[in-house]
């Protein structure tokens, strides 16, 4: 620039020729307007070299925080309450494993006492929100602040909410509770699985590490897509890129991916987990398994069964997109639409969620078909829907409390978590909201459980679509034995005599009846 247009823009201790060679060119010379960047290594994307050129999105993010009171108290409570967070979020790490142990281990007795926990704990948890409640509103007169206030108010609402919960707990436990000792055998034989499969356990982490991965792909790809395109002028006098012809679509294109091979990476998760249980139950000397039933199950995965998979998940999210979009125009349109089309998007949103469900419940089975016949997609999933239809009472009565079961485990580890944050963070009630550290440690306890606990849900369903189809194509004679385990068996012969008393009982009764 000074050679072109003669303009001495240093000291004039610094000749021209010396602007980018003297060493004194630091200090005599002006700092460039524009920032020195270099190129980020492997995303072709300048950044600026300087750390301090970032400092005002920070201050602008203080900025806000300052003048957000609400949000100050928050993140201030976030901040001073953090180690009581992290080890509540452990301790939710920690009472998962035990539950896992404990369901390996004393699965006999696990139901009833899984009930008794979670009443007690409910009942406690109230109560102890209730007293708290109590005790902070008799102290609130002497110590008049706003957080004080706030305080006295979340716990309110969090008593009110736990006592609702209670009482709704406690009504679909009396309406259960003669189905509750059905799930003992089914419970003994997860726990079996589980002894001679206990790599099962981590398969969330696997699951969850290549969703990370995934995701973290997506984003870049996304970011990458921002700046695609010709770059044009704006009115402004900046250049901004706009993406023409087909490349405008590659953002459907995207969402679409992410959505497909999200559903497709937990479908490999339940196929995997189907095919290694499928190997444990349709094995009758147990001490012939493989080394590693999960990585045979998954070679198979890998050699046989990628487009079954592909084909389920691509099922799921025909159905997802539609209902995401509903539920992007339901938000757009809030407080615009007259109250029919306000009821008609929500029936159809509710119709969708619905139809993934079921369709979800039957790919699972599917899988579970295919790791058995080793058949296609298609197939499995007529070959699985007819046999649920065929034994739809049994299924459904079993397999609803198991899952219930493993509901109160959930509940239990939130609640513990919960009544132990509450303790802890008591402490701090005087100068600290902890409305919002409680939550976080509530979902990360209840993600954690989910986590552990969905697993087991899974081997339980597969168990019972495995014994529909022994019990289907066997029938205990010679060269006909049944393949289940032994408490299994004992469960369905009971379950077979009392239908059968329920049955002479009720054909008396008819008889009696009859000629009045």
């Amino acid at each position: 620039f000074s050679f072109s247009t003669g303009s001495t823009l240093c000291s004039y201790e610094l000749q021209s020729s010396e602007y980018t060679t003297d060493p004194r060119a630091a200090k005599l010379c002006p700092k460039y307007p524009v920032p020195e960047s270099a190129p980020i290594p492997f995303f072709h994307r300048c950044a600026p070299v300087n750390i301090s050129c970032y400092a005002k999105f920070a201050e602008a993010l203080i900025t806000f925080v300052s003048d957000s009171s609400v949000l100050h108290r928050l993140i201030s409570g976030v901040m001073t309450s953090k180690e009581i967070i992290m080890g509540l979020c452990l301790l939710s790490l920690v009472l998962s494993m035990i539950l896992m142990v404990i369901i390996r281990y004393i699965s006999r007795v696990l139901v009833w006492i899984l009930t008794i926990l979670v009443i007690l704990g409910s009942l406690g948890g109230t109560g102890v929100l209730w007293w708290l409640y109590a005790k902070q509103r008799i102290s609130a007169s002497a110590l008049e602040t706003q957080i004080a206030k706030d305080n006295l108010q979340a716990l309110l609402i969090y008593a009110i909410a736990a006592t609702v919960f209670t009482v709704i707990l406690f009504l679909i436990m009396l309406i259960m509770r003669k189905r509750v000792a059905l799930t003992i055998a089914l419970f003994h034989v997860a726990g079996k699985v589980f002894i001679h499969l206990p790599l099962l356990v981590f398969q969330p982490f696997w699951t969850f590490f290549v969703l990370i991965l995934f995701w973290t792909y997506w984003i870049t790809v996304l970011l990458f897509l921002g700046t695609t395109g010709s770059p044009v002028p704006n009115e402004e006098g900046f250049v901004e890129f706009r993406m023409v012809g087909p490349l405008k679509y590659m953002w459907w294109y995207h969402v679409v991916g992410l959505v497909w091979i999200s559903e497709f990476i937990l479908a490999c998760q339940q196929m995997t987990v189907a095919g290694a249980v499928v190997t444990y139950y349709f094995t009758r000397e147990k001490r012939n398994l493989p080394f590693t039933p999960i990585l045979a199950s998954v070679s198979r995965l890998v050699c046989y069964h990628l487009g079954t998979v592909a084909k389920g998940s691509f099922i799921i999210t025909l159905v997802k997109i539609p209902r995401m979009i509903l539920m992007y125009i339901h938000t757009q349109l809030k407080g615009k639409e007259n109250a029919c089309a306000r009821c008609m998007l929500k029936a159809c949103i509710c119709c969708l969620w619905c139809l993934e469900k079921c369709l979800t419940y039957l790919n699972q089975n599917a899988y579970t078909a295919t790791a058995i016949n080793s058949t296609n997609f298609c197939t499995s999933a007529k070959d699985a829907f007819v046999i649920l239809v065929e034994n739809a009472l049994r299924v459904a009565a079993i397999n609803t409390v198991g899952d219930f079961m493993l509901f109160l485990g959930k509940v239990l580890i939130v609640c513990s978590t919960g009544l132990a944050g509450i303790m802890l963070l008591n402490y701090q009630r005087d100068y600290t909201i902890w409305v919002l550290p409680l939550i976080i440690v509530c979902l990360f306890a209840f993600l954690v459980a989910h986590c552990f606990l969905s697993i087991y849900e899974m081997v339980v369903d597969v168990l019972f679509l495995c014994f529909a189809i022994d019990t289907k194509y066997n029938d205990g004679s010679p060269g006909r034995e049944f393949y289940m385990d032994k408490v299994l068996m004992e469960f369905v012969e009971n379950s077979r005599k009392s239908m059968k008393e329920a049955g002479r009982a009720g054909g008396a009764e008819g008889r009696e009846l009859k000629p009045m």
